[in-house]
């Protein structure tokens, strides 16, 4: 073939860049429409580009409720997050802020009469003869001793370690102790091994409340232990109720567990309360159990009783004692 024949020949283009990009935009654009809606590939451009229109809207409309399902289901979740923090600090608070206590052991030294010591180990022929001739006046005459108050209530009896409890709210509005009792209570065989017995001839001078410890199921009910209130040994919370926060004092209890002879119980306290919404509440008032001891069991171990009357002869024969007329009496 001629250069001539050439040049007769028809000259073919290459389409330009934006040509190529149309023809896949519609090639690609024609595949995913007969894929999504396979029959549309009879239709004319018109109702492709009005089935293309509808499916949109549908996607859209899908989108849109799914939106809104989202917002509502996150504002429910909020509320109930909210509801559930306000319950937790709630709990918290009437645990924590409504009440809460500072507690204290009675000093081994503060006791008085009557009241009872107990040793872990047995007393020595010196110092059992101290206490038969009055030099001795209380078991606190012996170091490692541990005293108690002594607790009878008809054929009831038992003893121990006095607490004392200040009963405080951090509430700004006011709040109604109800109840209080005794629980977790665990009991093990004491391991005392003597008692000094020191008595006296007047009323136990432990007042407040008191919990037997022994002998029943499930928590223990407050009594009351003040020998001058007329329902003395009845549950002192159908007697009295506490008032505490909105500006109150805070209340001071004196606490005894009583322990059987014999035994030695670890217990806890919890306070049932009312706030001035009509919400009963209940928290546990000790940071860790307290300690009763109920001492050597009947007729076991060592026990010594204090002779008042030797006392006052052995300090008016050594004269710590210048009372002419109680010296006197005791010769």
């Amino acid at each position: 073939m001629s250069d001539q024949d050439d040049a007769q020949q028809p000259q073919l283009t290459e389409p330009s860049r934006w040509a190529r990009t149309r023809q896949w935009i519609r090639r690609e654009g024609r595949f995913v429409a007969d894929t999504v809606h396979p029959d549309s590939s009879n239709l004319t451009r018109g109702r492709r580009i009005a089935a293309w229109g509808v499916l949109h809207v549908k996607g859209l409309t899908l989108f849109l409720l799914g939106a809104l399902a989202a917002v509502i289901t996150a504002h429910c979740t909020a509320e109930d997050s909210a509801r559930t923090s306000d319950h937790a600090e709630d709990t918290i608070n009437a645990e924590k802020g409504y009440i809460h206590a500072s507690i204290r052991r009675k000093p081994d030294s503060s006791y008085e009469m009557p009241f009872a010591t107990y040793f872990p180990q047995k007393l020595t022929p010196r110092q059992l003869s101290r206490f038969k001739s009055g030099e001795f006046d209380s078991g606190l005459a012996v170091q490692g001793g541990t005293s108690v108050a002594q607790w009878w209530r008809g054929w009831d009896y038992g003893s121990g370690q006095v607490y004392f409890v200040d009963l405080v709210s951090d509430s700004s509005s006011m709040i109604t102790v109800t109840g209080m009792t005794a629980t977790d209570i665990t009991c093990r065989k004491s391991k005392m091994l003597a008692t000094v017995d020191t008595p006296s001839p007047g009323d136990n001078l432990i007042k407040a409340v008191a919990f037997k410890l022994q002998g029943q199921k499930g928590p223990v009910n407050a009594l009351i232990d003040d020998y001058e209130d007329p329902n003395w040994g009845k549950l002192f919370f159908d007697h009295h109720t506490i008032t505490l926060g909105g500006g109150a004092d805070a209340q001071t209890l004196s606490v005894l567990g009583v322990a059987e002879p014999g035994s030695s119980c670890a217990w806890n306290i919890e306070a049932s309360f009312t706030t001035d919404d009509g919400q009963q509440h209940r928290a546990r008032i000790t940071s860790e159990p307290l300690v009763s001891e109920g001492g050597p069991g009947k007729g076991v171990g060592q026990y010594i009783e204090i002779d008042p009357s030797k006392v006052v002869r052995w300090k008016c024969d050594h004269g710590d004692l210048k009372d002419p007329q109680l010296c006197k009496k005791s010769s």
